[in-house]
This record gives C-alpha cells, sequence and structure tokens, in this order.
C-alpha cells in the first residue's frame, strides 16, 4: 500500500505538499490536512487519496463562494452560474451547493424576501418588475409569488407618486408634456402596471 515519507509545508501559507513513496503526490490546505489526520509514515490507498484530493478542492471553491456571499445574499442559481465560471467539474459543485444548502446558506425562499425587502427600502419598484428580477436570479414562480403576496400589501401608487415627484426636481427644466411622456416611461421601466403609472401622472398634475 503506498506510504506517506513526507510532508512538507509549501512557501505559501497554510498549505503542505504530500509525498507518497518518496515522490510529490499532491498538495493540500492546512484545513482539509488537519480534518484528515495524514501523518508521515502513514499507509494511505489510492481510493483515499482520491477522496482526499476531491475534498480538498471542494473546500478551495467554497472559500472562495463564501467570499462571493460575503458581498450579498444569492440565489441558488447566482452560485451555480458563479462556480460554471469558475470553470468547477460537475462533482466539485454539487459537493459545494449540498454544503452550503446544509450550513443554510442557499435559501432561495429567504433570498428572494431579502431582495424584495431591498428593493422596497433603497430602490422601490412595481411587483412585475419585482417579480421578473427574481425570476432572472432562478428563483421559482411559487416562492416569487408566495414572497410577493406575504408581503405588507404595497401601496404601489403611493410609490410611483413618490418617484416621480423626486424625478420632477431632477427635470424641473423639461416642458410639461415631455415630462409626462418621460414620467410614464420612467414607472414603466419601473414595473408599475398601466392603471397604477396614468394614476400616478395625474395625481402628480392634480397637484401642480
Amino acid at each position: 500500500m503506498p506510504l506517506i515519507t513526507q510532508i512538507k509545508p509549501q512557501k505559501k501559507q497554510k498549505r503542505f505538499n504530500v509525498f507518497i513513496d518518496g515522490r510529490f503526490a499532491f498538495g493540500l490546505d492546512a484545513e482539509v490536512l488537519l480534518k484528515e489526520g495524514l501523518s508521515q509514515n502513514q499507509e494511505i490507498s489510492q481510493k483515499e487519496i482520491e477522496r482526499i484530493i476531491k475534498e480538498n478542492e471542494s473546500q478551495r471553491i467554497l472559500e472562495k463562494v463564501l467570499r462571493f456571499l460575503s458581498y450579498r445574499p444569492r440565489s441558488e442559481k447566482e452560485i451555480f452560474n458563479y462556480l460554471i465560471k469558475k470553470q468547477t467539474g460537475i462533482e466539485a459543485r454539487k459537493i459545494v451547493i449540498d454544503k452550503l444548502k446544509n450550513l443554510g446558506m442557499i435559501d432561495d425562499l429567504e433570498f428572494a424576501k431579502w431582495w424584495v425587502e431591498q428593493r422596497t427600502t433603497f430602490k422601490p419598484a412595481g411587483k412585475k418588475l419585482l417579480f421578473f428580477e427574481l425570476q432572472q436570479k432562478g428563483v421559482s414562480r411559487k416562492i416569487i409569488e408566495q414572497v410577493l403576496n406575504e408581503k405588507e400589501p404595497l401601496n404601489e401608487l403611493d410609490v410611483a407618486v413618490q418617484l416621480l415627484k423626486k424625478k420632477k426636481r431632477q427635470w424641473k427644466k423639461i416642458p410639461p408634456e415631455k415630462f409626462k411622456k418621460k414620467a410614464f416611461e420612467f414607472l414603466m421601466q419601473r414595473g408599475f402596471n398601466y392603471e397604477v403609472v396614468i394614476q400616478a401622472v395625474a395625481k402628480l398634475e392634480e397637484k401642480e
């Protein structure tokens, strides 16, 4: 059976080279080395070697994903696409995604709630746009509908009017007819339905 003849620290911090039968076999992160309990003069099967190498690969990928998640929560599709972009293998992707699910770090329901809350607080939009954005993130229709229905009813008309008030200050030099056209286009792009847009523009005109 193969024998671990040397475990030598790399110049790169927290990495070790493992030598088997006098020859370099593979490199390991310190965390994986400690977890596996490898030591010099230890016998190790080829099957174990392959398993440990895969474990080390998935651990390194997991660390990259955790950095990716540190900026903001992500949907499962976003993480999956990130792993593809990093050219990870199918098996490694599955291992990492399963680990993240077990850690509670992949949860499309919680992600959708966070997304809607953030959008409502910092960049208000209509339900149509919120629905579209979450679909683009790979969230299922069932989860999106659940989150949008559970949320405290949003008075889209009030939100639309408030958005137009802010825009009116920016567009103060624009002629009334042109403002009306821009206001209509702006609210439609923000995901408000046609009826809300018409009412919001009319309501703003009433206050002038």
